[in-house]
C-alpha cells in the first residue's frame, strides 16, 4: 500500500539534503522529462531508505521520526530545493524495502543543476556528479567520469528524457532498515 502526500510547493547537490544525518538510501534514481522550452517534470526515487548506526548504536527510531516530520510532512526538502515545485511526496514498500518518491516541476533545466551551453546549439546537456557523494551506476547519457576523473554525464541537446541511477550506500553492514518502523506507523495511520 502506498501512502501519498501532496504538497503545494529537487536535483543535484541540493537533493542530498533529503537524506542527511543518519538517514541514507542504498540507491537513487533521477528522472527528468524536458519540454522544448527547458521546463519540465522530474522525480527522484530513493531505493531502500535506511538508518546508519551512530557509533554502533541503532538510531533508526529517531531517523524515522525525522523522515516523517521534517521531510515527508515538513518543508525542509522544499526549502533546500528552491528551483523545484514539489508536487508529490510519498513513502511506500516495494520488494520488502522502504522507498521514497518525490515528484516536481521545474521552469528551466539549467536551474535544475544541469548545464546547458546557450551559446552553441550543438552543445550537449551536462550534469556534474562530482558534487554528489554518490557513485553512478546507470544512465541513458554518456558518462565521462570513469574512475571519477571527470564525473560528468552528457546527453544530446535534443534528449527529452534524462535518467541516471546512483549508489548512495554500498556498505549496508552498519545500517538498519526503516521498513518495520514504516509498517508500524502505517498501521497507526490506518487506525485514525
Amino acid at each position: 500500500m502506498r501512502i501519498k502526500f501532496k504538497s503545494g510547493l529537487l536535483v543535484g547537490t541540493v537533493i542530498l539534503i533529503f537524506l542527511t544525518g543518519c538517514l541514507t538510501s542504498e540507491y537513487k534514481e533521477y528522472r527528468f522529462k524536458v519540454n522544448r522550452d527547458g521546463s519540465g517534470t522530474g522525480e527522484i526515487k530513493y531505493i531502500n531508505i535506511l538508518s546508519e548506526k551512530d557509533e554502533g548504536e541503532d538510531v533508526s527510531y529517531n531517523d524515522f521520526g525525522e523522515l516523517i516530520d521534517d521531510y515527508l510532512n515538513g518543508d525542509i526538502f522544499e526549502n533546500d530545493n528552491p528551483y523545484f515545485n514539489v508536487i508529490h511526496k510519498e513513502l511506500y514498500e516495494e520488494n520488502n524495502q522502504l522507498m521514497g518518491l518525490v515528484k516536481f516541476n521545474f521552469s528551466s533545466l539549467d536551474s535544475s543543476y544541469f548545464h546547458i551551453f546557450k551559446e552553441c546549439d550543438c552543445a550537449p546537456i551536462m550534469y556534474y556528479l562530482g558534487s554528489l557523494s554518490e557513485t553512478l551506476e546507470d544512465t541513458n547519457g554518456e558518462y565521462l567520469g570513469t574512475n571519477r576523473d571527470f564525473p560528468v554525464i552528457l546527453w544530446d541537446k535534443n534528449t527529452s528524457e534524462l535518467y541516471f541511477k546512483t549508489v548512495v550506500q554500498d556498505d549496508l553492514s552498519e545500517t538498519s532498515s526503516l521498513l518495520p518502523l514504516y509498517n508500524t506507523w502505517l498501521e497507526s495511520q490506518e487506525e485514525e
